[in-house]
């Protein structure tokens, strides 16, 4: 049988989406950190939201996501458990901020959700 070389185009493509969704958030949580974005306006007073901690959550999941981007396309079992952990921590955490970010997180999802079906769909080499 000859191998056109089509076999790692998914775990590629893989890698771009979830690469590209880990960059999205770390750009997103750099941009949650650098200002106070979060106000309201009640009973006469404003209230400014600390959102530091979700800003480094979105900051962790990004980066995770984005280093198994980049060792998706090894092709080993290890990697894809990776990708797929990755995929879980970005959904968690958008999941979470749904309300506040909701075009980001249809965004992150998407990609993330793309690259899982692609990851699980693709079949792995052994371990060695």
């Amino acid at each position: 049988m000859v191998d056109d070389g089509a076999g790692g185009r998914p775990l590629l493509l893989a890698a771009v989406l979830l690469g590209g969704a880990g960059i999205f958030d770390v750009l997103g949580g750099v941009g949650e950190l650098t200002g106070d974005p979060y106000v309201s306006i009640e009973g006469g007073g404003m209230y400014h939201y600390d959102i530091t901690g979700w800003a480094w959550l979105h900051l962790a999941a990004g980066a995770l996501a984005a280093g198994a981007g980049v060792l998706v396309p090894l092709d080993r079992r290890w990697s894809a458990r990776l990708a797929l952990v990755a995929v879980a921590a970005l959904v968690a955490s958008h999941l979470l901020v749904l309300t506040y970010h909701p075009i980001q997180t249809v965004i992150v999802i998407g990609l993330a959700l793309a690259a899982a079906r692609l990851v699980l769909r693709h079949p792995r080499r052994s371990a060695s």
